[in-house]
């Protein structure tokens, strides 16, 4: 995670996770993270390949992505939702979970993508780290924790 920017996104008050997915791109895309064909790709990957997690602690999250071709350079958006908006469960599609917690990841290397997604997956497992997540009142509250967790100390 070193050379990995992380973004704390506002509080986004959306009807469903297309507008979300939409508006947080949209902050990637103004600030040169992400080409112009991110915004698609994202929702539409999304679609196929949904990225709900129901987890301990009552945390839901969701770690949408797209392709590395749609990336210029590597950053994780984070969005703490004040109002959770709906998502497809990882595993079981036709599951709907409400999610508060948003990772969207934008990897400029599909290596460094899984390998993320690893220490990510790791993260989630711990009870500690979760509550955390859960109790945090802001994206930049999580962001420091991350930094934190992971030794990072990049501003």
């Amino acid at each position: 995670m070193m050379d990995i920017d992380l973004l704390p996104s506002p509080d986004l008050k959306c009807r469903n996770y297309e507008e979300l997915l939409s508006k947080l791109a949209e902050i990637l895309l103004k600030k040169g993270y992400v080409k112009k064909s991110y915004p698609k790709a994202l929702i539409e990957r999304e679609k196929r390949f949904p990225t709900g997690l129901e987890l301990k602690e009552g945390v839901n999250i969701a770690i949408p992505h797209a392709d590395a071709e749609h990336v210029k350079k590597s950053a994780i958006l984070i969005a703490k939702l004040s109002k959770p908006v709906i998502f497809s469960h990882m595993v079981e599609s036709e599951k709907k979970i409400p999610v508060d917690v948003v990772f969207l990841l934008a990897i400029d290397d599909p290596h460094r993508l899984i390998k993320l997604l690893r220490e990510l997956a790791t993260m989630f497992q711990d009870p500690d780290a979760l509550k955390k997540i859960k109790t945090a009142s802001s994206s930049k509250e999580i962001i420091k924790f991350l930094k934190e967790r992971f030794k990072l100390n990049n501003e």
